[in-house]
């Protein structure tokens, strides 16, 4: 099956955020054979700008646009090796205290 969306050239720009990128897919997919490349092009506009600027949907795309993206997991470096800062041990899980 072919997604009509990801072989328009109108609705990809070199070089645009991926999130966005990814919201104009989503919006605009269903109409890449209704709307002229114009149209299309106007739409794009019209919805980084509101994606961008709108009050509700601009704190949405903050935090979505935030995140960093894992190329491979690793361990988590611990902001201590050694003792808690009121003396007691730190154990491997994460706790700290006398056990016993």
């Amino acid at each position: 099956m072919r997604d009509d969306a990801s072989q328009d050239d109108t609705l990809a720009d070199e070089g645009e955020d991926p999130v966005i990128e990814a919201c104009l897919r989503d919006a605009l997919a269903p109409y890449t054979k209704a709307l002229s490349p114009e149209q299309l092009l106007g739409y794009r506009r019209y919805l980084t700008v509101f994606i961008k600027t709108h009050p509700s949907a601009a704190p949405l795309y903050e935090r979505l646009r935030g995140r960093a993206a894992l190329d491979a997991s690793a361990a988590v470096p611990k902001e201590s090796d050694g003792d808690h800062e009121d003396g007691a041990p730190v154990w491997p899980d994460g706790t700290w205290g006398e056990r016993g």
